[in-house]
């Protein structure tokens, strides 16, 4: 997770001096989200920001909103769940539904 050679571990500096995306937001899977969320787990109905190693970076930087560009943060966080955290999820699921 932290050896994208593009998102600088998520090191985002604003023209203010602060992080931009927050102290300890990482790339997973070209999804900028804060490292600690991610490996305790992280929601999954929650649009992230995507990281600058993603093909759709230039145009979230055009257009934050993402009206004009399709956003895949959900599916590229759910790609990198471990098999057994899906297993809970749909046994959650179905506990619920």
């Amino acid at each position: 997770m932290s050896t994208c050679k593009h998102c600088r571990n998520g090191h985002f500096y604003h023209n203010g001096g602060g992080h931009y995306f927050g102290q300890d937001v990482e790339c997973v899977n070209g999804v900028l989200i804060d490292i600690d969320e991610f490996n305790e787990g992280h929601s999954p109905d929650i649009i992230r920001p995507v990281a600058p190693c993603h093909p759709m970076w230039e145009a979230q930087l055009r257009d934050p909103d993402g009206e004009t560009w399709d956003n895949d943060s959900i599916d590229r966080l759910d790609a990198m769940r471990l098999p057994d955290e899906l297993a809970t999820l749909a046994q959650k699921d179905t506990q619920n539904g």
